[in-house]
């Protein structure tokens, strides 16, 4: 790992105005909107404002991890990463660094909207809730690192941003963070179910019931992933035969 390289590769993204805005105001906005007002609401036997916070949380980290494809996009565009390969910069270390890149630009939607669910509804998990939560929010980003280093590689520049946020819409939409899956019609839980939003949602707000960590859901999200880095690695194999 070139930690040179990924604090570049940080800072650059950090200066995307309208990158952050979407990855960072917009889950907050919609937790403002949706999360408030509860009161003693549950959705599937959990507190409604645990749920949708969690749900925006989850939001804004896949947002966060999606948008690292636009730096793969812009180095192929400008053929930056042509140059990368003739340093000393191994073709390994520069997709490890990008998956980094996504996992830490899930980091701040997470933790603004963890503290928006506490200061604005009075959110209130046991520690051992609070770590499962984060910790599996945040790594429910991983197949949306995945996802991005494809969308970077079969996107040119220019159209990199809005099938990102196309692509974050209608996942998040149809997956159930935005409406919840118990409030869906049955044809459309049948399509939440394709999603990896779903089950990331999920995962993640197990931690929230007497029952645990869902293991099933996990499982499916690890696959996910799996499934994701294949397609991924093999279009970063033909990009660099072709270069």
């Amino acid at each position: 790992m070139s930690l040179r390289y990924l604090h570049f590769d940080l800072m650059r993204a950090l200066r995307n105005t309208r990158v952050m805005i979407f990855t960072l105001v917009t889950p907050l906005l919609l937790f403002a909107i949706f999360g408030s007002g509860q009161g003693d609401q549950t959705i599937g036997g959990i507190s409604a404002a645990a749920y949708v916070m969690v749900s925006m949380a989850m939001f804004g980290s896949m947002s966060g991890a999606l948008s690292s494809g636009g730096t793969i996009a812009f180095e192929r565009g400008t053929g930056w990463n042509r140059t990368l390969r003739l340093t000393p910069l191994r073709s390994s270390t520069y997709v490890a660094s990008k998956v980094v890149l996504s996992l830490l630009l899930a980091v701040p939607p997470l933790v603004l909207v963890f503290a928006a669910g506490v200061v604005l509804d009075d959110v209130r998990l046991s520690a051992a809730q609070w770590f499962q939560v984060a910790a599996t929010a945040w790594l429910g980003a991983l197949p949306f690192a995945a996802l991005g280093i494809v969308i970077g590689y079969v996107a040119t520049p220019d159209s990199v941003q809005p099938i990102s946020a196309l692509t974050t819409i209608l996942v998040a939409a149809f997956g159930g963070l935005w409406i919840p899956v118990e409030q869906m019609p049955g044809w459309m839980h049948s399509i939440a179910e394709l999603t990896p939003a779903y089950w990331t949602g999920l995962t993640s707000r197990s931690a929230l019931t007497t029952t645990g960590l869902d293991t099933h859901a996990l499982w499916v999200v690890l696959l996910w992933t799996a499934g994701l880095a294949a397609i991924g690695l093999r279009l970063f194999r033909a990009e660099a035969a072709r270069a």
